[in-house]
């Protein structure tokens, strides 16, 4: 039952979803995270506690989440014909929640993975032979520690605490039941415009390093886990998924003068953004997490895939529903949790 482990590789093919021969059908998506996949649950949360909504509506955020539409893990669970994805809050399958890291840190609001798991444990959800179970986690551990950079003197960056809390809840989901797995990785952190507003090269710099070493640690993890019995684990190398967006945009359907550095909301384009990676200083837009999930779907072989014409309608409807939500523009981004 071993499956498919390795790095994805990009080219203008892989937006083509062109079923593979060996096609794939899973039962249900099951979802645990941070914000680039968070359905809803954050701002439900902040809502019961009576805190400030971290994904306005009024400021172009799309049905909670922390874009101006739908993300990767909605355009996959709608590939695999499941429709967008559900927070657990409304009752769903999706578990992720803004601001979480993998590790458990003490006063953190933010549910852990380890704490998502066990809010997927009281929820009655049950995983099957058949389920796929997709993770996202590390931003913000790597942002935390960035954090700790900036203000400690001397400070030695580690991610141990974030490997050994991703090994735990791999091990707890597999008790759970689950055998079916896509790990993305995370993104460049050293480029997302919060790290890059401070103007530090080196701060930057080393986003960009621990992005990438923990990313890399997350690839020989699951390589290893899928020798589990029963398991079918799959990691999608989302760090090399923006170097190759970055590299030749066209390739996946957007413009060649696409904007890499600049946060949407900051500018007049918002909330369409049309052309930009990032919708806030740390959020992409529905259109890179459009590509992205195009890349997701064609290495797990999803059969069920709608056409590009379809993400194309999704996405033109995503723009019609943010120019109904104009709004009196701030000259400065919300400062959001990951």
């Amino acid at each position: 039952m071993n499956a498919r482990f390795a790095m994805v590789t990009f080219a203008g093919a892989a937006l083509s979803l062109a079923t593979p021969v060996a096609a794939q059908t899973y039962s249900n998506l099951f979802v645990f995270g941070d914000s680039l996949v968070d359905a809803g649950n954050a701002q439900a949360g902040r809502a019961a506690s009576g805190g400030a909504d971290p994904a306005p509506a009024a400021a172009g955020y799309y049905q909670g989440r922390f874009s101006n539409g739908y993300n990767f893990a909605d355009y996959l669970s709608i590939a695999m014909g499941k429709g967008a994805t559900v927070a657990s809050a409304y009752g769903g399958l999706d578990f992720s929640v803004g601001g979480a890291k993998s590790a458990e840190v003490a006063g953190d609001a933010s549910p852990s993975f380890a704490e998502q798991i066990d809010m997927f444990g009281m929820s009655g959800k049950t995983f099957d032979s058949n389920s796929l179970v997709l993770l996202t986690f590390g931003g913000n551990d790597v942002r935390d520690e960035l954090a700790k950079l900036g203000t400690i003197a001397g400070y030695t960056p580690t991610l141990t605490p974030a490997v050994s809390a991703f090994n735990a809840g791999l091990q707890s989901l597999y008790a759970a039941g689950a055998r079916n797995f896509v790990v993305t990785g995370l993104p460049d952190i050293g480029q997302i415009p919060a790290v890059t507003d401070f103007g530090s090269a080196g701060l930057s710099a080393a986003g960009t390093s621990l992005s990438f070493g923990l990313n890399n640690i997350f690839k020989q993890v699951i390589g290893g886990f899928d020798a589990t019995p029963g398991v079918n684990a799959t990691f999608f190398d989302l760090f090399a998924a923006q170097q190759a967006i970055y590299a030749d945009p066209t390739a996946f359907g957007l413009p060649a003068t696409l904007d890499t550095k600049t946060a949407c909301l900051r500018t007049t384009a918002a909330p369409a953004c049309n052309g930009y990676v990032y919708f806030d200083t740390i959020h992409p837009t529905t259109q890179l997490h459009a590509a992205i999930a195009s890349g997701i779907v064609s290495q797990l072989g999803i059969a069920a895939v709608p056409e590009p014409a379809t993400w194309t309608m999704l996405l033109t409807g995503f723009a019609l529903t943010a120019g109904a939500l104009r709004y009196r523009r701030r000259r400065t981004v919300l400062a959001l949790a990951a």
